[in-house]
């Protein structure tokens, strides 16, 4: 064979390793892209888009069609490998060739390109739409033979209902609809609020022991009415001992009729609602019907060694569905305060990726899995290696975070300085040319 041969079916194979690459990358685009945008994108005007959303919907055949191609290809490829090297060097490197054309199918025809076009789904499906069309249409007599072929199979075995859209899809829905204006921001965000409500754990909405208001049962009635005087709750929990042996739940406006009504100070104990415990873990909403069942407002939350983290109440539940829920007896906390130089005063109690969003602080996927759940205190407590003081500091993400109030061990507020803040006070804090020195200026 001469070398014009050889490299012709050399341009061969590497023409196969290409097709096989193409249908690797449709295969796994239309698999992973999401039908919503596409049918959003058709809505547009995008006829790329309209031919993408017509192989999804009818998915079953494109799919039969890609293998139709893959295994046509991949056969191909062998056979011309085989063939060719039998006839340049012999049978004895046949077993190698073999060995090599598969490690190079493997990797060039399938691994990478699947793994290039699960990134890109959406590109990647507008890009092949039409010409994936093209084999659909060529290959019919054939992928229709083994569609029948395997509708039948599939009816011999118990099929479960197949889900219409998933719950990503949802989120996309309703950011497209908010982003065109057909739901205001306020709506979109209640929808979210819904859709997120089953995954909220009671451990992130609870009110913190410290923050308890709490009664020994053995106080003297005359402090125990003292108390309640100086509290807002309509219910307050009862321990023994100790603020981990809740022994019951004290209805507030009980407690002040029957000493109205008697004219002495009443036993407590009698007065006592039973408590629900539920660990942190639970879900709130699993913890709410429980709650309205035994038509109790307050739950006493446990950590993992039954001791009592806080406590989380109905209006605690709801306001995650639907926002803060204000009363007369409610103090209002700013927990993002602007101040003079750029930087925020920031409620420690606020979560770290809420905070980083109103101050348009960026950060990456792999940035909001590790900061979901996470407050600013416990960012700050694991930035030591001891409890930290006032005015100790430290850097995240290229945002100077400093702790401006602590109560005991516990940090209440912090001055968060974001990067763009931080270079204009370094800015005004350098000398000039006649070696002065800028003034803060507040504005």
């Amino acid at each position: 064979m001469d070398d014009g041969s050889r490299w012709y079916w050399l341009i061969i194979v590497v023409l196969l390793l290409f097709a096989a690459m193409y249908f690797a990358i449709a295969e796994t685009a239309f698999a992973s892209v999401s039908r919503t945008r596409l049918k959003t994108k058709a809505d547009r005007g995008d006829n790329r888009a309209r031919r993408a959303l017509l192989i999804t919907d009818e998915f079953d055949r494109a799919i039969t069609t890609i293998l139709i191609g893959t295994n046509i290809v991949h056969l191909a490829a062998a056979s011309v490998v085989t063939a060719n090297v039998t006839r340049i060097w012999g049978v004895s490197f046949v077993a190698l060739s073999t060995i090599l054309t598969t490690l190079a199918v493997f990797f060039f025809g399938e691994m990478l390109p699947k793994s290039i076009a699960r990134k890109y789904s959406e590109s990647l499906s507008l890009s092949t739409a039409s010409s994936l069309l093209f084999f659909i249409r060529l290959l019919t007599p054939l992928s229709s033979l083994l569609t029948m072929i395997g509708s039948a199979m599939a009816r011999l075995f118990k099929q479960e209902a197949e889900t219409s859209v998933t719950e990503n899809e949802l989120y996309e829905i309703i950011e497209d609809m908010t982003e065109e204006g057909s739901l205001d921001e306020e709506q979109g965000e209640l929808i979210s609020s819904a859709l997120q409500f089953g995954d909220v754990t009671v451990e992130s909405i609870l009110t913190s022991r410290v923050d308890m208001a709490a009664i020994d049962i053995d106080d003297a009635p005359e402090e125990i009415l003292n108390y309640v005087c100086t509290q807002n709750h309509s219910r307050i929990p009862v321990y023994e001992n100790t603020i981990d042996n809740i022994i019951g739940i004290l209805p507030i406006r009980r407690f002040l009729k029957r000493y109205l009504k008697d004219g002495v100070l009443p036993d407590i104990r009698p007065l006592l609602e039973s408590p629900i415990f539920v660990h942190q873990s639970a879900k709130i909403d699993d913890l709410l019907p429980e709650m309205s069942s035994k038509k109790q407002n307050l739950a006493i939350v446990t950590d993992n060694y039954g001791g009592t983290l806080g406590l989380v109440s109905v209006e605690d539940i709801l306001e995650e569905l639907v926002g803060e829920i204000w009363d007369e007896d409610d103090r209002v906390v700013r927990n993002i305060v602007p101040l003079s130089d750029g930087s925020y005063s920031v409620n420690a109690e606020e979560h770290v990726t809420d905070v980083f969003d109103a101050l348009d602080i960026p950060y990456d996927d792999e940035e909001e899995e590790k900061l979901s759940d996470k407050l600013m205190s416990e960012l700050a407590f694991e930035q030591f290696p001891s409890i930290p003081k006032t005015r100790d500091s430290f850097e995240y993400l290229g945002v100077k975070i400093m702790i401006l109030f602590m109560k005991g061990n516990r940090i209440l507020r912090l001055k968060v300085t974001p990067p763009a803040a931080e270079a204009a006070e370094d800015k005004a804090a350098a000398p000039s040319a006649d070696g002065s020195v800028g003034k803060e200026v507040s504005v």
